[in-house]
């Protein structure tokens, strides 16, 4: 007896048609996305390692941009010193030649005091200024620093003595470069000059013994999570554009098959109708 059911190669082309579309939809995905790892489905234990590695990668990050924060305000505070350093040699020469009185006459100290003046006045300046993101770099004015100990007998009293500091080198002060002590006045600021020689230093010993070690630690150590991360969820490229050709090639051979399918209850109807004419 002739059938012209085809029912089980209709079913055997529909499934592998599906399967096959099932493989292209998640090559072309996966070539799209670049991503292995697209939902949770595709890799559950991967997903979760992987995004394990992404919380470790953002806490690299983070401290790595701390770290260059504070390169960066280090970076502006010695820049901000170097220039304090260049007035406070500036002011050092005026003090040493003033301290030379036989070669020099009353209008030559007093134009020197002026340039003392604006040379303390351009510290304080700085110290006032100078910012980084709008926060100030310095908490006190430089013309407090270089602390020296003056005997003043006119001032104060025969034998007692009084602090000053680079503030004194000032007109009128108990250092100014016409009738103050000369002597102080230089102790005063080769100690200024000397504890802002030590900050500079410090400030560079923080960054390069410091900061740029860590930050190239940190950077090695998140180069290593995101080749691992990449590892787990990122695509084969070649690997799924074969899965792409061979989805491909399973597509039409299922289309083929469900074509035959189709074709075959017509054949057994022209085969059943030419016995009959022929009986």
């Amino acid at each position: 007896m002739l059938t012209i059911s085809s029912s089980l190669t209709m079913m055997v082309g529909q499934r592998g048609l599906k399967n096959a579309q099932a493989i292209i939809a998640q090559a072309a995905e996966r070539l799209a996305t670049g991503k292995r790892i697209n939902r949770a489905a595709d890799d559950p234990s991967g997903m979760i390692a992987a995004d394990k590695l992404t919380v470790e990668m953002a806490v690299f990050e983070k401290k790595i941009d701390g770290l260059q924060q504070e390169r960066a305000l280090l970076g502006a505070t010695e820049g901000a010193l170097s220039v304090v350093t260049e007035l406070m040699q500036e002011l050092n020469g005026l003090v040493v030649s003033a301290a030379n009185k036989g070669g020099l006459s009353t209008e030559e100290l007093e134009g020197m005091q002026l340039q003392a003046d604006e040379i303390i006045e351009a510290m304080d300046m700085i110290a006032n200024t100078a910012t980084f993101k709008g926060e100030k770099i310095f908490g006190t004015l430089f013309s407090s620093s270089g602390r020296v100990s003056v005997d003043d007998d006119e001032a104060a009293g025969v034998g007692e003595t009084l602090q000053a500091t680079l503030a004194a080198l000032r007109s009128g002060g108990l250092l100014n470069l016409v009738d103050g002590d000369l002597e102080a006045a230089q102790e005063s600021v080769e100690s200024a000059l000397g504890s802002i020689s030590n900050r500079r230093a410090a400030i560079g010993a923080r960054i390069k013994d410091g900061i740029e070690p860590e930050i190239n630690l940190l950077l090695g150590q998140l180069e290593i999570s995101a080749a691992a991360r990449s590892d787990i969820e990122d695509a084969d490229i070649a690997e799924e554009m074969a899965n792409l050709v061979r989805g491909q090639i399973l597509q039409q051979a299922s289309i083929n098959v469900l074509l035959t399918a189709q074709q075959s209850p017509n054949a057994a109807l022209q085969l059943l109708q030419s016995s009959v004419a022929n009986s």
